[in-house]
């Protein structure tokens, strides 16, 4: 009979703090003031549902965000309306430069390492593991800043 008390207190008391939880809070990056939030000339990336384009921001407004993208032979402005953006990211080019250059130091490392064990000799084969090094480095570097994969979402479309 006592367990049956309790039990039966435990659920009344578990329903009771499960009605009284508030409205849970929007999705991660789903908040747009996040982006009025950001500085006039932040360099970003922005999603539509039919491109994706990183330029310099101009202006925001609760429905538009202008921005200003290099053509090569001059500045061109492009204006989003709010409903067509997807996502919007803080471009991290050098972040993500050096992590490229990390992971692909490490992967020529190990590449030119597993290369060297055919040789008997220590030198040749740290020889071959820094040659791994450089060409990674190399390789990952401009590969980290080109895709700025690290780019951190400050928006998302709910």
């Amino acid at each position: 009979m006592l367990t049956q008390s309790l039990l039966l207190a435990t659920l009344t008391l578990s329903s009771f703090a499960i009605a009284q939880k508030p409205a849970p809070p929007p999705p991660a990056g789903s908040n747009w003031q996040h982006v009025q939030a950001l500085p006039l000339g932040t360099y970003v990336h922005v999603n539509t549902r039919t491109r994706h384009m990183p330029c310099t921001l101009k202006a925001i407004d609760a429905d538009t965000l202008t921005c200003v993208r290099d053509t090569g032979v001059g500045h061109k402005d492009v204006v989003f309306q709010r409903p067509e953006i997807t996502a919007v990211k803080l471009a991290h080019r050098g972040r993500s430069a050096l992590a490229g250059a990390g992971i692909g130091a490490g992967t020529g490392a190990l590449v030119g390492g597993i290369e060297g064990l055919h040789n008997n000799y220590f030198a040749v084969r740290g020889a071959f593991a820094l040659i791994g090094v450089f060409a990674g480095l190399f390789a990952g570097a401009p590969t980290g800043y080109l895709t700025d994969f690290t780019a951190s979402t400050i928006y998302r479309a709910p």
